[in-house]
């Protein structure tokens, strides 16, 4: 179910995306009970994550929507270069899903 999405965070901006959940059918799944975690890391193996996004129902859950996103400050800490993240879902009744991973290029700031 995990979907391959590799994204480009520019460090010490917001990062900011809206993930919708759908069925088969592609209908909106109601995640209003649901949670979310998601991390980024140098690589697989790190020991600590570079950031640990949040989360934020976009309506009341009914339309499947998500905002995934890290500070200016979260990004500002990341490593510039190619880094890796995922996200997962956990729903209601415990079943975890995998929903994004890939990598996450870090575009270096320049202004600090």
């Amino acid at each position: 179910m995990s979907g391959q999405l590799d994204i480009t965070v520019e460090q010490g901006a917001t990062y900011r995306r809206v993930i919708t959940i759908t069925d088969s059918a592609g209908d909106p799944i109601n995640i209003y009970n649901d949670t979310f975690a998601g991390q980024v890391r140098t690589n697989y193996h790190s020991e600590n994550p570079s950031a640990t996004f949040s989360f934020s129902l976009l309506t009341n859950g009914t339309d499947g929507k998500v905002v995934i996103e890290l500070t200016d400050t979260q990004t500002s800490a990341i490593p510039g270069g190619k880094n890796v993240y995922d996200v997962e879902w956990t729903q209601s009744d415990g079943t975890v899903h995998r929903l994004l991973e890939g990598t996450a290029e870090v575009t270096q700031e320049v202004t600090k």
